[in-house]
């Protein structure tokens, strides 16, 4: 009851002086906006470049190679690392610990239908294997390279997204054919639209059998490959078995890291886990120094209540009144102040996380949303802040010696 009371009062007061609480309460309903905003999307960034991260297997390498930095075995180095595209298809049977290998071979290619659509377009070959390495989705009644495909070099096209409403807008394309450098394909499956795969290096492009490709552009050198590890296996004995047997086959050293360079999605899965951490703490101290702003103004509008009601405070001393109800009285005016801030912060915010969802935000910047985590870490930052904003000028207060507020001292 003795809290009601007091919060009454404390609410009257702040009608009375209605500039001065606006001012107040605006500086912490910004602070409070700053914060919700900046954490909200932070997190949707998060959330987005994460699906783009899952959309890869885990503990997959991704290998590019390049030029050696180091002398082997009467190879001089700064020599090309030339991988053939069998090499890699063929990893699983000729290296311990790789379950699935895909080369990637790409070229540009006319790409035309018989609708009179014309375009061109990168042409990926690929194995079968890339279905275990990349989390591909597709449309419905499709189906990804067989062995079959690729033993016999069949002409057959799986299309980005991109390509598919380019050449048939909303026709059905599987079953269709299409022609890539006039050379007939059968569209057997489509990659579904999706937002993490609008950025993807094949959904604005083809995918078709790498023996396929041989067949057209000749046996060409990998741009990169891929290669997926027996998960029971350390991943750096993988890798070494990998370096090993590639070393010695296409003469560089396997201890040369410029030579043949290997990504680990581990790792990558770990570098951004804690970069996100990184991105929602610089957000999130971005937010709480403007937020630290408003309480600062809080404190100070404080210093000036407490200041105000010197005589005020004395004469409750001096008829009984103990320190702790000074000190509740004040500190509780902050946090009323703070807090009626931080709602109409929550509030406006709501509204502008709402509105996002009708506006067309890039697909990297992912969707802002006001989650459990948010929510939690603007209540701490607000809880913190409106504390000390509340605690100083509280025990200023409480520590007057009634004598010298009430103007009697010496």
């Amino acid at each position: 009851m003795y809290i009601l009371n007091l919060s009454k009062q404390i609410l009257r007061d702040m009608w009375a002086r209605k500039l001065r609480s606006i001012l107040a309460l605006f500086g912490v309903m910004w602070g409070t906006l700053t914060v919700i905003l900046l954490l909200s999307i932070g997190q949707g960034f998060q959330q987005a470049s994460q699906k783009n991260i899952m959309q890869l297997a885990d503990g997959a390498f991704f290998a590019i190679p390049r030029t050696t930095s180091k002398s082997y075995r009467g190879f001089p180095k700064g020599q090309s690392i030339k991988i053939k595209a069998d090499t890699i298809a063929n990893l699983p049977k000729n290296v311990p610990f790789i379950t699935a290998a895909t080369p990637i071979l790409q070229n540009f290619a006319a790409i035309s239908y018989n609708n009179g659509k014309q375009t061109e377009k990168v042409v990926y070959g690929v194995s079968e294997d890339l279905l275990k390495l990349r989390k591909l989705q597709l449309v419905d009644r499709s189906r990804f390279f067989n062995p079959l495909d690729i033993k016999n070099s069949n002409r057959v096209v799986i299309l980005g997204n991109k390509v598919k409403t380019q050449l048939f807008k909303d026709e059905n394309p599987l079953g269709k054919t299409i022609f890539i450098n006039h050379v007939q394909f059968l569209v057997v499956g489509a990659i579904k639209k999706t937002r993490q795969t609008r950025h993807d290096w094949y959904d604005d492009n083809l995918l078709i059998p790498y023996t396929t490709y041989k067949a057209l552009w000749g046996d060409q050198d990998v741009v990169f490959f891929a290669v997926l590890p027996d998960r029971a296996i350390p991943e750096k004995q993988a890798e070494n078995a990998l370096k090993t047997y590639l070393g010695f086959k296409y003469h560089f050293d396997k201890t040369d890291e410029v030579g043949l360079r290997i990504f680990s999605t581990t790792k990558i899965f770990t570098f951004f886990k804690w970069f996100f951490i990184a991105v929602q703490l610089f957000l999130g101290a971005c937010g709480a120094l403007t937020l630290g702003v408003g309480s600062l103004g809080v404190a100070n509008i404080m210093f000036l209540i407490v200041t105000e009601r010197t005589k005020e405070i004395g004469i409750r001393m001096a008829v009984g009144a103990k320190q702790w109800h000074i000190f509740l009285q004040i500190l509780l005016e902050a946090l009323l102040i703070v807090g009626l801030g931080a709602f109409l912060g929550f509030f406006i915010s709501y509204i502008v996380v709402e509105t996002f969802y009708y506006i067309s935000l890039p697909d990297w910047l992912g969707q802002p949303q006001i989650s459990s985590f948010v929510v939690f870490i603007t209540i701490a930052i607000l809880a913190v802040l409106g504390s000390l904003s509340g605690f100083f000028p509280a025990r200023r207060a409480a520590r007057m010696d009634p004598i010298d507020a009430l103007g009697f001292g010496g």
